[in-house]
């Protein structure tokens, strides 16, 4: 069997900064791409697989989770920020270019091992601490077979076709409709062309469809540090099973990748992005984000911010 490989990945917040990228594969680093993953992971407590396209290092599936750290993880240390609350951390692998079915534990228990060092040493010194890389590992997860769709044989019930001697008759050509009748027609069809469109319009908007509703939530503070990205999050609900994919505008930079995550059922998922303000200090900053979700039907939320840069 050919080998698939893995790369740790940690997306966390320390006691004074804010959530951000601490442990990025290689590959992404290189291809300066590494920011999708705060923009495509959540605050899920159980195993989440995402999928990421169109990115220029190629498709990539991201297999994560959240947890909240422990006073065993950080002995003798708050396990709290400085405005009192839980630290968390999250973290998984990255799979380049090929699917994640059956996610071995033993995979989480290497990539989290790798994540808490990391972790360790970005709050010994949060201020100073640079981005760390991280290197493939062989996965022991199994990989999902590809989707196939078989071929359908025809019905049972559906009459086969009717074939026509050559030597029949051909029906007498019939007069030339009025020209009223023709208005009539064409009317006709325009209105029937308007419905559909607006009925389709509907839909496509999210008139019908697994996802139900797009929010996305205020920031907890009106100053920031501009100096640090911005971590914004946004929660997608569906009433059903559902692959969701979607994409991030900002008037602060381009629009994200589409990335889609995986719904087991109806629920809820948190996602999130990072922005990065370019203001003094004390000087204002306002933008507006929207989360877009393009399939498989479309809804959005958009948001007004004015914050402060301390």
């Amino acid at each position: 069997m050919t080998a698939v490989y893995g790369w740790t990945f940690l997306v966390a917040r320390g006691r004074r900064r804010g959530y951000q990228s601490l442990l990025v594969p290689d590959f992404l680093a290189e291809s300066n791409e590494y920011g999708v993953l705060d923009q495509a992971t959540g605050g899920e407590p159980t195993t989440t697989i995402t999928t990421i396209h169109g990115l220029a290092a190629g498709d990539v599936v991201l297999v994560y989770r959240t947890e909240r750290l422990t006073e065993d993880v950080l002995p003798g240390e708050p396990v709290t920020d400085e405005f009192g609350r839980p630290l968390e951390l999250l973290y998984g692998f990255v799979v380049r270019g090929a699917g994640v079915g059956a996610v071995d534990e033993a995979d989480f228990a290497l990539a989290r091992n790798e994540a808490i060092r990391t972790y360790q040493r970005f709050l010994a010194d949060e201020s100073g601490f640079e981005r760390q890389t991280s290197k493939a590992f062989v996965l022991r997860s199994a990989g999902a077979p590809p989707s196939r769709v078989p071929s359908q044989p025809p019905p049972a019930d559906v009459a086969p076709p009717v074939v026509i001697p050559a030597s029949a008759p051909v029906a007498p050509a019939t007069e030339p409709a009025s020209p009223a009748v023709l208005r009539n027609v064409a009317l006709v069809v325009v209105l029937v062309l308007a419905l559909s469109a607006t009925t389709w319009y509907l839909l496509l908007r999210g008139g019908g469809g697994p996802v139900t509703d797009v929010e996305i939530g205020k920031l907890e503070a009106s100053t920031v540090d501009c100096s640090q990205p911005i971590t914004l999050q946004a929660v997608i609900t569906t009433d059903d099973k559902a692959t969701v994919s979607y994409h991030w505008e900002s008037t602060l930079t381009t629009d994200s990748e589409p990335i889609s995550v995986e719904f087991a059922g109806a629920g809820t998922k948190t996602v999130r992005a990072t922005v990065q303000p370019t203001a003094s200090s004390g000087a204002p900053v306002a933008f507006t984000q929207t989360l877009v979700v393009d399939e498989p039907n479309s809804k959005e939320s958009s948001r007004d911010y004015t914050l402060t840069c301390r």
